[in-house]
Formats: structure tokens, C-alpha cells, sequence
């Protein structure tokens, strides 16, 4: 130790753990005591006058004390509440409203190695931003159809991010559901961020392994009312592996690396149509990063994230329809951090890349349900499902560069004012290519007379299992169809029945490519005076699509009481979206056509264009950006040792995009889009958190409403001619339109009256009010005990209505004819059904322990269970046979050094 002058000053932090009886929890220091004292004289660096400071420094919790709507999970909240794969999705939950979509609770979530889609604020997942290092993750390649349907016919089911950030990689989360500072934009839900490990000054490095199996995990079967007992339900065999490992090293004085890799593995073996098949998953994350000391006052860091998904499944109803889904991508980040004496900068280039494709059969059939063509009688159905839909390939490129600014400006009038500015340069491409044609076969016609004609793939003729003849020679008389016996017999004797198809869609080959330029830059300037703060913003995008300017106000401040223990926040900010990139691109591909063919004397003629459907283009003119307008109010105040909150959060979200039929001058069928939708979300919550010295709390209850325009939706799909014939007022594809039942129940007469209505699914995804529960409940707690880490998190989700896919078809007949020579035309759509879905509680929990087995190596052995109460979840309707979750298990183990 050293002494500059004869006065030695010496501060002590009394970092102490607040108890039921202190005060609340911030992340701010406050000096309690200054005093003299006088030192040992006994000791060679005496002097006179020591001067001791303590400084009461208090836990964080989630919860911000400032006026951004923040939580923050540090790594020791992560470390508690992984459960399950470990994706960051998982992990929010805990937070007051946040809401997983209805898929995250299906029987298939537990081999599945996605992450649930999240809802915050009240927008669907796409909505929300999500940064890595300040870098968006984000992915425009993503089709909300997906969550219902992962075997899409025009796109590929993809994800809102475009990287899945294993937990292990991450420092901190930041999850923001209100007074976002005008620093982020391009969104209109939430905003996630997550910040990377940075290298220790010393080294480390572990290994660890997870695993669950089907022997760890409860299945509940549940049946229709009207089924005879003859088929029941396998359960699914599969297992799931995480293995990762890591590594922190200083490499000199100034530059360190960290480095990490994980592999996450699902085999399930699911049934399809009687037989059980194995479907595969498996996700990468490989990552590295440098951090070097360039100046006592100048970090620079350089990081590499490569995380590719591969995804192989089958159709469990559909015969031949094996398809391959490739996601993931790849990004790199140089990033420079400056203190000067005037300020703090932030200067970052990124580059980003990532894919979602598919690989598929080419053909789609959807045959009768007869003789040779029957496999669809394992469920029930009327018809016989077979093929895929082609392969698609969508890629995209991000470039981008940013600098952020934070200036400490003057004090005036005993107030702190600071400004931060800032702005980014974002370039984006986005390719979809179709590889080859896709075809459509629906509606198929019975025709036992039928000669194919050498069409092999869409015509089967009549087989028999013995000729007519060999019957007749059998019998010693001619065969009589009019005889119940004989007509027996000749049924008994059908190895196939003929059918055709005599309409078709046709998807050609193509590709289409799009690119976005953007500019964003924000300015705000906050004032902090006595109880008071004050935080005015704008943040100003453009992009060369939309060609607008769109000026968003971020309005933010509070009010300190009660000696700093309360303190009110107000905010009033806009938020614009950002996916110009999506309508672009659909602007650039190629639409579906119809073709059609007749028969003559018992032969398909050759297939040719249809004149009454041509298919359906995207057109976009002259839009405004869709954006969110939010009013917030809070009151903050530390209790118990710990900070509760109650919040009240609105958001009025205008010209929404929506979609309007219509035709152009040459007569092609067109989508317009147009800014006529609207929602609003309304959500009160109430929370409280607390961290002690071996502890930590969370708790909250949200009562939430969000509600969709009717202009958002597509609306009528038929025309009628009378009360039974009617015509598509459309040119559709037959894949996206759907039936959705409702029921009536009379109790007087105690009947049912059903309704189905056909819609297309995009108007099923607004009826499906998915993260539309009205009342959502967390309960979560963690504590370290010795050797010893344990930790528990409950949820309730409230009842609400929802879409149940009841795996059946219905079919029609259209009121006009496609061809001369054509029977009248018939197809086959889904039915979904609404119901009523019940509210459950689920508890999850995980058990640690860590032993010392060698000189610095730290072995740990842990235990997580899901659903440990073994609560149904309700994603089997009354009406179908399913299977749903029950209790499940992981069991894992760590060495660290």
C-alpha cells in the first residue's frame, strides 16, 4: 500500500443483506455513517484522522427502480430456473405478463427442441425484438401459420429468432415490457435483450450432461366419447440429450477468450397410422469470443456464434410425407467501447445469416378413403392424406452498423442532465426459391370404370384380387349384383377402387429476392432534479420500402416518495414495426395457378389451365408503417426486502396491415394490402421480488385483454347462390383454407347445433387468441443451502377459448363447374374446433448439489422436474383422442474447474 498524502481515507462497503426489517431493495449505494477513527499506533502506517465511510449497498432484483419498464435476470436467476432444453424463451416466463403460446404445452413440446414463442405485451412473437450484444436476432423468415401447422404448403415453418441462444452463453437478460428507451426500435411488442459471457482473468472451464427419456415422463391418453375401445394410444419413445462445454482463459494481460459449444439431440419415435417411426432433432450452438483491453479506457470484442437447427418429421395422418426443416444461422460482431472525458461510445459492425428451408415430396394427394386407398381409416377420416409440398429454401443476410453515444451534460439548477444519441445503417436480403413445383391433388372422384391412361401418380385404376371370370367359374354361374350375397363377395374381392383427380394446384418453380435498406437515429435527454426525473426522446426510422418517415416520441419519468422507498412512473412512447422485409417479398413471388382435366370414355384427358382460378398476387402501395402507442403507469415501492410493483400497461396498435381482395386491369386475382386493422391490449399486473443473501423470491399476478378489429380479418371466403350452393369468392389455395366449428348447446332441448365456417388460416390464427389468456400467475423462488441449490417455479394459466385441430376433413361441392366433361368438383378442407380451454397450474423444480472431488474441480449433480404435480393441461379437446404431458424429469451432471 501507498499513501499520497498524510490523510488516509478508507471505505468500507457493508454490502449487507437487507432482512424483513430493512429497507427495500435498489441498485443504488447509500453512505449511512461517516466518521474518525483513530488506528492502531502500533501499526507502521498510522497516521492521524482515518476517516471510515460505510456504504449500505443493496440487492438487486428483477425489477427496475428507474423508469424503463425492465426486468432483469442476472445469472444466478438463469442458473435457477433453467429448466427443460435451456433456450432463453423458457426462462421468461417468471416474468409478470408474459405469455407462452398454447403450443408450448402440446404433448410434442417435450421432444421438441424449439423454443415456445413468447408474448410480451401483448404481441405475438414476431413482434417482440430480441438482441444478442446489441445485435437483433430477429428473424423476417418466420410464418406465424407454423405454430399450428409445421408442414406448410407455401412457406416453412420457421421461429422469431434466428438463432437459438443456449442459457450457458448468457450473463444477463434484459426483458422490457414498457418506457423502452428510444436507443431500440423496429418492434411493437416487447423487447429481449441478452448479454454474453465475457472472459475471466483466470481460467476455467467445464463440461456438462443432461438427459430426459421417455421412462422419465408421464403420459395421460384421453379418448373421444364415441371411441369403440379398438385402437389405443401408444406412447411416444424417445430421449433427449444436452451436452456443452466451455472454456475462459486470459490470453495476455489485455486479451482474454471465451469459448462454448453445445449439442442438443431429440429422437422420438411418434405413430404414423399404425406404425411407429423415428423422428429426429438436433440444434448447435458454437461460440467464441475476445476481449481485449486496448487502453485503460478502450474495450474492443470480436464474437462468432454459429447455432444451425435441422429439424426431420413426417405427417402422422399422411402417408410418404418425410420432410427435412434447416434452421438456424451464423453471426459475427465487432464491437468498440469508449470512456472519454465528454462521454461514453458504443461503435458496433455485425454481420448475420440464416436459412429456413424445407425438403419435401413435390405432390400433395388427398385420395377417398376406399379399397387400396384406405390408411385413413386409422383415424377415422373419410380421406387418405399423402405427400408434402415441395422443396423451399429462404435465406437472409443482415449488415449492420451502429454507434451510441451517452454525454453527461452540465448540472443547471442543482438538476443531472445527460443526453444519449445515437444511429444505425441496416442492409437486408431475403431470397425464397422454390426448388421445383409443388402440386395439390384435392377433390377425387370415384370411378371404378376409370383407365388411367398411363398417369401413374395421380389415377388408380379397379384391381381385383381374382378376375370376374375366375369369380363366375367359382360360383358355376354369372356373377348378379342385384343378389345381396354376390354383391358381398365382389366387394370382398376389390383390392383397389379407381379414383382420379380432375383438379389440381400448382405452385411452379421460382425465385424470388428482396432487399431493405434502413436508417434509424434517436436523441434523448434526461433530467434528474431532487424526487424528480424526466426523460424526453425521439427515435426517427426509414426504409426504402415503405419510404416513409416515422417519427416515434418516448416519454418517460417518476416521482421519489417516502424518502426514496416509493416512486411513481409515468410514460407515454410509440413503437413502430419492422418487417417491411416480409411484404417485399411476397410482393416478388410467383402466384399458385388451378389446372384441370377432362374424361373421355373412361380416360383423363390432359391436364390444362383453369379459367376460374388463376392464382393470387401481393401488392403494397402506398402503406403506412403499422405502430403501437403505449401509456403505462406504475407505483414501485420497497417492502419486505424487496420491491413491489403495480403496473397498468396499454398499448393502441394502428394500421395493422391487413389484407383486401381485389383484381387488377388484366384481371389477376390480388391481395392488397392495406392499413385498416387495429388491436388494443390493456394489462394490469402486480409483482413483487426480492433477493436476500441465500435467497431469492418472485411473485405476480396479470390480468390481461387484447383484442383484434374485424377489418384485420379476411373475412367471408363463399358466395352464395342459394341457402346450399355457393362459390369461393376467391382464387385461394386449397391449403389455406380450413373449416372452423362452433357449437350452440341448447340445454332445454339438450342438443348441440354445430356451425362450421370455411376462413382461411389467416383468420384461424386471429381466432385462435393464442398468448390471449386473461389471468396469468407466477410463483418462483431459489436458495443456496451449503453444497445444496434448490429452486421452484409454479404458474397458473387462466381459461380462455381456443382452436382445437380435430385432425378430420369435411368436404364440398361447389356449385359450378371447372370443365367441360368434369364432374362436379368436390374438395377437402381441416376442421378445427373452438372450445373452451380449462385453467391448470403447473410446478416446476430443480435439485443441485455440488461436491468438491478434486483441488479446484467442482462435480455437480442436478435434478429437474416439469409438472412435477402431474396436472392435465388441456390440450386435448373433449371431443378428440390425444395425449398430453404429464410429469417429466431431467437428470444431469457438471464438472467445473
Amino acid at each position: 500500500m501507498s499513501f499520497i498524502n498524510s490523510t488516509l481515507g478508507i471505505v468500507s462497503f457493508a454490502l449487507t443483506m437487507p432482512t424483513l426489517a430493512q429497507q427495500a431493495t435498489s441498485d443504488e449505494k447509500e453512505i449511512t455513517e461517516s466518521r474518525y477513527e483513530t488506528c492502531d499506533g502500533q501499526d507502521s502506517h498510522c497516521v492521524k484522522n482515518i476517516e471510515v465511510i460505510e456504504v449500505k449497498g443493496e440487492k438487486l432484483n428483477p425489477i427496475s427502480m428507474g423508469a424503463q419498464g425492465v426486468y432483469t435476470l442476472d445469472r444466478k436467476l438463469i442458473k435457477d430456473y433453467r429448466f427443460g432444453n435451456g433456450n432463453l424463451n423458457d426462462l421468461l416466463g417468471v416474468l409478470p405478463g408474459v405469455q407462452y403460446g398454447e403450443s408450448a404445452y402440446t404433448a410434442d413440446q417435450v421432444s421438441n427442441i424449439k423454443p415456445a414463442e413468447v408474448s410480451i405485451a401483448g404481441a405475438d412473437g414476431r413482434a417482440t425484438a430480441y438482441l444478442i450484444d446489441g445485435v437483433s436476432n430477429n428473424s423476417n423468415l418466420n410464418n406465424v401459420a407454423g405454430n399450428t401447422d409445421r408442414n406448410l404448403l407455401q412457406d416453412v415453418a420457421g421461429h422469431s429468432q434466428e438463432v437459438f441462444l443456449n442459457l450457458d452463453l448468457i450473463e444477463s437478460i434484459e426483458v422490457y415490457d414498457s418506457n423502452i428507451p428510444a436507443k431500440y426500435g423496429n418492434f411493437n411488442g416487447g423487447l429481449v435483450q441478452a448479454q454474453t459471457r465475457k472472459a475471466l482473468d483466470k481460467l476455467s472451464f467445464g463440461i456438462s450432461y443432461r438427459q430426459t427419456a421417455d421412462d422419465w415422463v408421464e403420459y395421460h391418453n384421453y379418448y373421444s366419447p364415441d371411441f369403440d375401445g379398438s385402437d389405443t394410444l401408444e406412447n411416444a419413445v424417445f430421449q433427449k440429450r444436452d451436452f456443452s462445454t466451455y472454456i475462459s482463459a486470459p490470453v495476455t494481460d489485455k486479451l482474454g477468450v471465451v469459448a462454448q459449444f453445445q449439442y442438443l439431440e431429440s429422437q422420438e419415435s411418434l405413430e404414423q397410422l399404425g406404425s411407429l417411426r423415428l423422428q429426429e432433432q438436433t440444434n448447435y450452438n458454437g461460440f467464441i469470443k475476445f476481449d481485449y483491453a486496448l487502453t485503460p479506457n478502450d474495450d474492443i470484442s470480436l464474437s462468432y456464434l454459429f447455432a444451425p437447427y435441422e429439424g426431420n418429421y413426417f405427417d402422422v395422418n399422411a402417408l410418404n410425407s418425410d420432410y427435412t426443416i434447416e434452421g438456424g444461422g451464423t453471426n459475427a460482431v465487432l464491437t468498440w467501447q469508449a470512456d472519454r472525458s465528454w462521454g461514453y461510445i458504443n461503435s458496433q459492425l455485425s454481420w448475420r445469416s440464416s436459412e429456413n428451408s424445407k425438403n419435401a415430396n413435390s405432390a400433395w394427394y388427398t385420395w377417398l378413403n376406399t379399397a387400396g386407398k384406405n390408411w385413413g381409416e386409422y383415424d377415422g377420416s373419410i380421406n387418405s392424406l399423402e405427400g408434402g409440398f415441395g422443396d423451399i429454401k429462404k435465406t437472409q443476410e443482415t449488415l449492420s452498423v451502429k454507434q451510441d453515444f451517452e454525454i453527461p451534460l452540465a448540472k443547471v439548477l442543482d438538476g443531472d442532465y445527460s443526453l444519449s444519441i445515437g444511429y444505425a445503417l441496416e442492409q437486408q436480403t431475403s431470397v425464397f426459391e422454390r426448388l421445383e413445383d409443388a402440386i395439390v391433388y384435392n377433390g377425387s372422384i370415384i370411378s371404378p370404370m376409370i383407365d388411367c391412361a398411363g398417369y401413374q401418380f395421380d389415377c388408380v385404376e379397379t384391381q381385383l384380387y381374382s378376375s370376374v371370370a375366375d369369380l363366375e367359374e367359382e360360383l358355376g354361374r354369372p356373377l348378379d349384383l342385384q343378389n345381396s350375397d354376390d354383391f358381398l363377395l365382389y366387394q370382398s374381392n376389390i383390392q383397389q377402387t379407381g379414383q382420379y383427380f380432375q383438379s389440381r394446384q400448382v405452385t411452379p418453380k421460382a425465385k424470388a429476392e428482396a432487399q431493405v435498406n434502413v436508417f434509424s437515429a434517436y436523441l434523448e435527454n434526461q433530467l434528474e432534479w431532487q424526487n424528480y426525473s424526466l426523460t424526453l426522446g425521439f427515435r426517427y426510422d426509414y426504409n426504402d420500402f415503405f419510404t416513409n418517415h416515422n417519427l416515434a416520441p418516448r416519454l418517460r419519468g417518476t416521482v421519489s416518495l417516502f424518502e426514496g422507498d416509493g416512486k411513481i412512473v409515468l410514460g407515454a412512447n410509440r413503437y413502430y414495426a419492422s418487417d417491411a422485409i416480409n411484404y417485399k417479398l411476397n410482393e416478388a413471388m410467383l402466384p399458385t395457378h388451378s389446372e384441370v382435366r377432362a374424361i373421355y370414355q373412361h380416360r383423363p384427358q390432359q391436364w390444362q389451365a383453369s379459367l376460374t382460378n388463376t392464382g393470387y398476387r401481393y401488392v403494397y402501395n402506398d402503406l403506412e408503417t403499422p405502430f403501437s402507442d403505449e401509456l403505462t403507469a406504475a407505483y414501485r415501492h420497497q417492502l419486505l426486502g424487496g420491491t413491489l410493483e403495480l403496473k397498468w400497461l396499454y398499448r393502441d396498435q394502428q394500421d395493422s396491415i391487413n389484407r383486401v381482395r381485389g383484381t387488377n386491369d388484366l384481371g389477376e386475382a390480388i391481395l392488397y394490402g392495406a392499413n385498416s386493422g387495429s388491436s388494443e391490449y390493456q394489462r394490469y399486473s402486480l409483482s413483487w421480488m426480492a433477493t436476500y443473501d441465500n435467497q431469492h423470491i418472485e411473485c405476480n399476478v396479470s390480468h390481461a385483454s387484447n383484442t383484434t378489429s374485424a377489418e384485420q380479418f379476411d373475412g367471408e371466403t363463399r358466395t352464395y347462390i342459394n341457402s346450399n350452393d355457393y362459390f369461393l369468392n376467391f382464387s385461394y389455395d386449397d391449403n389455406e383454407l380450413v373449416y372452423l366449428r362452433s357449437d350452440n348447446y341448447e340445454l332445454s332441448s339438450r342438443s348441440v347445433n354445430d356451425t362450421y365456417h370455411l376462413i382461411t388460416r389467416h383468420d384461424m390464427e386471429l381466432e385462435k387468441q393464442d398468448f390471449n389468456r386473461p389471468i396469468i400467475a407466477n410463483l418462483s423462488w431459489g436458495g443456496d443451502f451449503g453444497n445444496w441449490q434448490l429452486s421452484a417455479y409454479a404458474r397458473f394459466n387462466g381459461a380462455q377459448d381456443v382452436v382445437y385441430a380435430t385432425g378430420t376433413t369435411k368436404s364440398v361441392s361447389e356449385a359450378t363447374s371447372i370443365c367441360d366433361g368434369c364432374a362436379p368438383n368436390r374438395k377437402e378442407y381441416p376442421v378445427y374446433r373452438i372450445e373452451k380451454r380449462p385453467s391448470f397450474w403447473l410446478l416446476s423444480g430443480s435439485v443441485k448439489y455440488s461436491l468438491v472431488v478434486a483441488r479446484d474441480y467442482t462435480m455437480t449433480l442436478s435434478f429437474e422436474g416439469e409438472n412435477i404435480l402431474n396436472e392435465r393441461t388441456y390440450q386435448v379437446s373433449p371431443y378428440t383422442t390425444g395425449v398430453e404431458l404429464g410429469r417429466r424429469f431431467w437428470l444431469g451432471i457438471n464438472l467445473d474447474y
